[in-house]
């Protein structure tokens, strides 16, 4: 594999870790993989732990993951759930962002993993260690990840239970769902940048509901929010309360991914992502925190007059 290849020779040039750019181009060697197999996912955060398990296959930027009845298709900037609850959603058009300059890599030995030739790729984010990869060397695909938080501590694993470097079902699958359009804004009430991550797009819901994608090219989230304020416990009956500078959340942890709910006055907020704990502690502080007057009558005041 060429990608590869390139980040090998560049590590071994006086052992210095490869640009964000050779980054960019793995990840891309990455979404465009082809394999199946299962997956074990787990996220650890101040002593809890959700663990998961799930099936998945990825043929050509498309990807199926399955759980007992329910399954997620994602790609081509489309998302369709089936299961409970259904959805099926159709993106305009699907942005990318680039790598954060702040993240360097470098490879490791190669060796086997679940008996495929395999590269240990480790991601820095200014000299610390943020994630660590095993990487399978015929197809980019992760046999195995870890994610750290600013202690050095794992916040997310995952690892492939089995591996295979073919999608079988991918390849007879027949799209014939009807999606709902998303239609981009062209004026949001969000912001530009939230923490080290930048606005990817932003799109109009039901209800005046806006759901804005955000990222620094190697975590992500999505940010929903929703004029009037709701009962976090009744949409969030997993959740338990998480303060942060004074502020009172409702967090709720998933196998892979992080959910934080609150109401700031006469709003309400959903952030959905993959990003660790000291990443989303910056990125809400750029963000309306609960108990604040109406964020969108704030916005709306500073963009319009």
């Amino acid at each position: 594999m060429a990608i590869l290849g390139s980040l090998v020779a560049a590590s071994a040039l006086a052992g210095t870790p490869a640009v964000a750019d050779e980054l960019n181009e793995y990840l891309e060697e990455a979404d465009q993989a082809t394999y199946s197999g299962r997956r074990l996912v787990a996220t650890t955060w101040d002593g809890l732990e959700r663990m998961g398990v799930v099936d998945v296959e990825q043929l050509g930027g498309m990807a199926m993951v399955s759980s007992g009845h329910t399954y997620i298709m994602v790609g081509d900037g489309k998302v369709h759930a089936i299961g409970s609850p259904e959805a099926a959603l159709s993106y305009v058009h699907e942005s990318a962002a680039p790598v954060n300059h702040g993240y360097g890599v470098a490879m490791g030995e190669i060796g086997t993993h679940l008996g495929r030739s395999a590269a240990v790729m480790e991601i820095t984010e200014n000299g610390m260690l943020r994630m660590r990869l095993v990487v399978d060397v015929e197809t980019s695909a992760p046999l195995h990840t870890e994610v750290f938080d600013d202690e050095g501590n794992v916040f997310r694993y995952s690892t492939m239970m089995e591996f295979s470097a073919s999608a079988p079902a991918l390849d007879d699958y027949e799209d014939e769902g009807e999606y709902r359009m998303m239609v981009p804004l062209d004026e949001a009430l969000v912001p530009d940048e939230a923490g080290r991550y930048g606005l990817i797009d932003v799109y109009g819901g039901p209800a005046d509901a806006q759901q804005a994608f955000y990222s620094d090219g190697l975590f992500t989230f999505s940010l929903f929010a929703i004029e009037g304020t709701t009962n976090i416990e009744d949409v969030a009956a997993n959740g338990s309360a998480w303060n942060l500078d004074g502020f009172e959340y409702t967090r709720v942890l998933a196998p892979a991914e992080v959910w934080v709910l609150w109401n700031a006055q006469g709003s309400t907020y959903a952030l959905v992502g993959d990003l660790p704990p000291d990443h989303l502690e910056d990125v809400l502080v750029d963000l309306p925190r609960p108990g604040q007057r109406n964020w969108f009558s704030r916005m709306w005041a500073k963009l319009f007059g």
